[in-house]
């Protein structure tokens, strides 16, 4: 057949013969056959209904059944007639977006071409399908939302904690602490909040953490192959979790006494509690890991000894622990009281203060720069003011941090960039700054920070922590490895399955291949890399899957159709439990307390399961 396109909205199908779902079809190769390919679409869809509302469950069954009569050469005189009313139908009717969605492909093809429908025996293609939704696509581990939030609702909390689990190994942290892509992505935002879908994950791993124990530590198979993984980071502790369940035998080696990474050393206390940690931690290699602190990789023992100890393949997930500098003028000399924000956290972890004074500037937008002042307004600093060269608006940090920083007693000062450290007798004393005024766009779509002539003033401090950026760092690691970093310096891994090409047996993942990036992109690093390591192992190594093909090309692509308002919803919105501002600045105790099973409850009902299904000819 002819070229066919009749998709709505934003699309990215280059390289499928032909793709269908919720924006109707596009058919780029004419030797794919459409109405086999409806067939099995609507064979997909029928199954992924979900049966609560009747025009969905048995109006995409009888879509199907009168399909496959098509295929097998049965014409009935009224099949036209029949599947436009009953798509009409489905799609006017059904409750959630399956049943709303599925209708489209089958409507464009009546409508433009109905002749493909013609009776005819139809050979069986293959094809790839999957069920996603906007906040799914959007979430880098794809993590099933909608299904997690439906046992929530249905109170089937242990079945709701096991689905965040097949995507998400570290449910505690990530509903603790994660950017919230989901949420950006929720229809619900279009008119109001988006579901608390981050403090529903934490609900349930807490409410689960409570009732039951940790799980028994297993050991690996005998004879289970040995895999080495450099770094007890997400990406690495998600590489290790995925790995055992797949019968291999993970060994974590970190240089520090503890795992967990960013997560442990450059998220504070009061964010996320070193005890959830260490039980995620404890989970991650309880089903047949090793975990070996206090081994540098490069130093201690190199890539090859590892090789020599039996380890077949090596999975490197050593982040982006280093930071940039602010590149103005006497940063060289670099006087005391002058840090990085992921030195100053790190220091503050272990328990110590590393500068001091009354008065501290921070310098950054981000989240580790709110997290940096407000640890500095519980070591005592009495005053603490975050330096940033954009608008509020352009803030790349959490809004909620800003909120909490804010409420702490942190002061902002806005359109102001450093242009000077001042020292005296070898300490800080102030930082100079240039006022900015926005421009232009750049590249990242936020409007450019230009200088105002002449507006030049000084800030007096003790001390000053810049939290700008993070910089990946692999020359000990790889000592004697040669090509296996690209023009970025960092990893040159494949972006999905981590291969390193330059490198057999090396896989990679995380922050050290991406550059600095959310926890959850890196526990989804992690758990790909594992199914690719596995199948290295195993010799069925393909590359990338059909789906993750799918996947990373749906990633591409905003689902969220802004036209598409809900109504106004009048349920109340989860609340977010704090404790007082004056006991947070006592000490490092989590700000956040528990979500209430009543609350949680309550806001997974205004979940609209936006869930929808695609299908692709490859």
């Amino acid at each position: 057949m002819p070229a066919m396109d009749t998709w709505r909205g934003q699309k990215n199908s280059e390289g499928l013969r032909a793709f269908m779902g919720w924006g109707g079809l596009v058919v780029s190769d004419e030797t794919v056959d459409v109405l086999d390919m409806l067939r099995a679409y609507y064979e997909g869809a029928a199954a992924e209904s979900c049966g609560q509302c009747f025009p969905c469950r048995s109006g995409l069954k009888r879509i199907a059944e009168r399909l496959d009569s098509l295929c097998r050469g049965k014409a009935r005189p009224d099949d036209r007639e029949y599947l436009q009313e009953l798509a009409a139908l489905v799609y006017d009717s059904a409750r959630c977006d399956i049943g709303q969605t599925s209708p489209q492909p089958l409507l464009d093809v009546l409508a433009h071409a109905p002749h493909l429908l013609e009776a005819r025996t139809t050979v069986r293609g293959t094809y790839t399908s999957l069920v996603t939704a906007p906040c799914i696509n959007a979430c880098p581990g794809h993590v099933k939302v909608p299904d997690y939030i439906e046992e929530i609702r249905f109170r089937r909390f242990r079945k709701g904690l096991d689905q965040v689990m097949r995507n998400c190994p570290m449910p505690g942290t990530i509903g603790r602490v994660c950017e919230r892509p989901c949420e950006t992505a929720c229809k619900r935002g279009l008119k109001g909040a988006p579901v608390a879908i981050r403090n529903l994950k934490r609900f349930l791993h807490d409410h689960n953490a409570k009732r039951n124990p940790l799980p028994e530590p297993q050991c690996p198979p005998e004879n289970a192959r040995k895999v080495a993984i450099i770094g007890g980071g997400p990406a690495g502790l998600s590489c290790a979790y995925y790995l055992a369940q797949l019968g291999l035998a993970p060994t974590i080696f970190d240089r520090h006494e503890v795992c967990g990474g960013m997560a442990k050393f450059g998220i504070p206390d009061f964010r996320l509690p070193p005890s959830v940690l260490a039980r995620e931690v404890s989970v991650a290699v309880s089903g047949g890991g090793e975990i070996r602190n206090g081994i540098e990789i490069g130093r201690d023992i190199t890539l090859d000894e590892l090789h020599d100890e039996g380890f077949e393949a090596v999975f490197i997930a050593t982040g982006a622990p280093h930071a940039p500098g602010m590149r103005c003028e006497g940063e060289e000399n670099c006087p005391l009281g002058y840090l990085s924000g992921i030195h100053y956290l790190h220091e503050a972890t272990l328990g110590r203060r590393p500068v001091s004074g009354t008065r501290l500037v921070v310098v950054g937008g981000g989240n580790v720069a709110m997290d940096c002042a407000r640890t500095a307004l519980r070591h005592g600093f009495k005053e603490v003011y975050v330096v940033y060269r954009r608008t509020e608006e352009e803030m790349p940090a959490d809004p909620v941090e800003v909120a909490e920083a804010r409420e702490e007693g942190a002061l902002f000062t806005f359109l102001a960039a450093p242009i000077r450290i001042e020292s005296r007798d070898g300490r800080v004393s102030g930082l100079v700054c240039q006022k900015m005024e926005l421009g232009a766009a750049d590249a990242s779509g936020r409007r450019r920070p230009v200088p105002v002539k002449g507006a030049v003033f000084e800030m007096p401090c003790d001390a000053i922590v810049y939290a700008i950026g993070q910089k990946v760092s692999l020359e000990v690691v790889l000592k004697g490895k040669d090509g296996a970093l690209n023009k970025y310096n960092t990893l040159d891994a494949h972006e999905i399955t981590g291969e390193v090409s330059a490198l057999p047996r090396i896989f990679g993942g995380g922050d050290c291949v991406t550059g600095p990036s959310s926890l959850i992109a890196a526990l989804a690093a992690g758990k790909r890399a594992a199914a690719h390591i596995a199948a290295h192992l195993n010799g069925t190594a393909q590359g990338p899957s059909p789906k993750e093909k799918l996947e990373h090309m749906l990633m591409q692509m905003n689902m969220l159709d802004t036209k598409e308002t809900p109504l106004e919803d009048p349920t109340p919105l989860m609340p977010i439990h704090a404790i007082p501002v004056q006991e947070r600045l006592q000490g490092f105790t989590e700000v956040e307390t528990d979500p209430l099973e009543w609350e949680a409850v309550r806001e997974s009902s205004r979940c609209l399961r936006c869930l929808r299904l695609v299908m692709a000819a490859t």
